[in-house]
């Protein structure tokens, strides 16, 4: 016996090593996968695990930021006004940069920011969830095709919700899916003083769900988050939903066999090529260069760094590659043209601090408005109207934001060296096109005149404070304001257009680069056209829908749409 328990203690010893060995290698930096994606934003997050799921196909994923979701500011929804203001501040949550001066905004920089955590925006933003309407599903699908139908679009969302509230179309709400969307259904007395005075003002009735795809315009107290836990203590970011324990451990690691490892603190820098296919990208890693490669495919989420990262690829315009010493692999002139952003300008509003609210319902606005232009098409969503709700009762003033949904501005974004962790350079065109001013004018001398007047009617304690309403009869003084005041929202589309390259277009239908192979993106920089609900959510469809795509048919190449 004793004999044999020598004999077992070096086998056993062996096989110990050779565990420990076999756990250590898959502790290495991998340098293959199927797909390697750049950036674990609210869509990267929805790819990570879509992609990964069949637990055949391996997935690396490249974050430059961190897993925060045990930060208190993110994980508890109650601050999100800590998050949002802490855009302010920069780091840990968010990256900040200037844009160029803006001619038509009293030629002033506007700040930028960029979120850092994983989850992207989900993880930070005010959480509001809204779907865009049917109306702008009909104009994408015009330009890429059935792929991107409303009916497709509506399936999508049903399969990525999990629907907490009310609504008059239970058929277009999904309640199985891995985000949680609350509704706030016990607004505070001044939430139904300014929902009360909108629809007075406005002439638009009161909507119930804004959600649901016949009912886009309205006004309402009743808000949607991504939301869950005993009145929406938790936040849901694209990172607890797709990216949660059941998926990967807070360190990167996928669990239950899932061929998943997400690389934190990893810039995606550039992609390598072989002729004019993607093999893989390299990336940089505490501080060290390194290379991982691409089976399928190299999938960009980056956010507004999506076209800045193309470019530094040496896809792009051949003049400016060249003038930077960035070898050309493709000449498309789009990639960082069509711009969109959806500006904002702030007002203020007194009320009656006896109406403000008792407790923390973890709920940034006290309504919101989703409106037509005024005297356009009743249909169409145009000019939003939120107000916040108060924090405290003193001072008794609050803010109103009233946002264009569908500008006609485009702006670019570029860049101006070949050192690929440089800040892109913004330029958000704002109020280039002469009608997104004279909305703004429109929207303040019928929208906000009336608000201000109905206010004052319910209690003389409620009203406009900012602007002054002297100035709202003068369209000359309106105008001035909204050039002193206009501001970015941060909700960046377009910049990657989804269309054929005559129109404009940087990918095809599938989120397939034109003129290149096995390089895709899935991000809202592929919006066609400006999304008229909220990108969080536009996020959320975009990158679900492409994975299914990639699925489908993962070596698409198709360098144009076929309608």
């Amino acid at each position: 016996m004793n004999c044999l328990r020598r004999l077992m203690l070096p086998i056993l010893l062996c096989s110990i090593a050779s565990s420990v060995s076999l756990q250590a290698g898959c502790r290495k930096i991998p340098k293959r996968a199927d797909y390697v994606i750049c950036g674990v934003g609210t869509a990267g997050a929805v790819l990570a695990k879509k992609l990964s799921d069949d637990r055949t196909s391996s997935v690396v994923a490249l974050h430059s930021g961190d897993n925060l979701n045990q930060d208190p500011d993110i994980k508890y929804s109650k601050n999100a006004v800590t998050t949002v203001v802490s855009a302010l501040l920069g780091p840990p949550f968010f990256e900040q940069g200037l844009t160029v001066p803006q001619p038509n905004a009293d030629n002033r920089e506007l700040l930028w920011v960029r979120a850092l955590p994983e989850g992207g925006a989900s993880a930070v933003n005010a959480g509001a969830y809204c779907r865009n309407s049917n109306q702008f599903a009909a104009k994408w699908e015009a330009l890429a095709g059935p792929l991107w139908s409303p009916n497709r679009l509506l399936a999508i969302y049903k399969e990525l919700e999990n629907y907490h509230g009310v609504t008059d179309n239970r058929k277009a709400r999904g309640y199985h899916g891995p985000i949680d969307v609350r509704q706030i259904l016990r607004p505070s007395k001044v939430a139904k003083v300014f929902t009360r005075a909108l629809i007075q003002a406005t002439g638009i009735p009161f909507v119930l769900d804004y959600n649901n795809p016949n009912t886009p315009i309205g006004v309402t107290s009743k808000l949607q988050y991504s939301q869950k836990g005993l009145n929406g203590y938790l936040r849901v970011s694209s990172a607890t939903a797709f990216l949660n324990r059941r998926v990967m451990t807070p360190t990167g690691f996928g669990v239950n066999k899932r061929k998943l490892r997400v690389l934190f603190d990893s810039i995606a820098l550039r992609t390598v090529w072989n002729g004019n296919e993607a093999i893989g990208v390299e990336y940089q890693h505490n501080g060290k260069n390194r290379v991982v490669y691409a089976n399928k495919g190299v999938i960009v989420c980056g956010g507004i760094y999506s076209s800045s990262f193309l470019l530094q690829s040496g896809v792009g315009p051949q003049s400016l590659l060249q003038s930077l010493n960035i070898p050309v692999v493709y000449n498309n002139p789009n990639v960082g043209q069509n711009l969109l952003d959806q500006p904002h300008v702030v007002a203020l509003l007194s009320f009656n601090p006896d109406d403000a609210p008792k407790f923390n319902q973890n709920t940034p606005f006290a309504g919101i408005s989703w409106l037509p232009a005024p005297g356009g098409d009743p249909t169409s969503r145009q000019v939003r109207i939120s107000t916040i709700t108060p924090v405290t009762p003193e001072p008794n003033v609050t803010v109103s934001i009233v946002d264009l949904l569908q500008p006609q501005s485009r702006g670019s974004v570029t860049i101006n060296t070949n050192d690929p962790l440089a800040q892109p350079i913004l330029n958000l065109g704002e109020l280039t096109n002469s009608n997104d001013l004279d909305l703004f004018v429109s929207a303040f001398q019928v929208y906000m005149k009336a608000f201000d007047q109905q206010l004052r009617a319910i209690d003389d304690r409620y009203g406009l404070v900012y602007p002054d309403p002297a100035i709202l009869d003068d369209a000359a003084l309106v105008a001035d304001f909204i050039r002193e005041n206009i501001d970015s929202n941060m909700h960046f589309q377009g910049h990657c257009k989804m269309a054929d390259e005559n129109q404009g277009g940087v990918v095809n239908s599938r989120g397939a680069v034109h003129g290149v192979r096995g390089l895709y993106v899935a991000d809202n920089s592929v919006c066609p056209l400006p999304g008229d609900g909220s990108p969080m959510a536009t996020a959320y469809l975009v990158a679900a829908n492409i994975a299914e795509l990639l699925l489908e048919q993962p070596n698409d190449v198709v360098s144009h749409i076929k309608k």
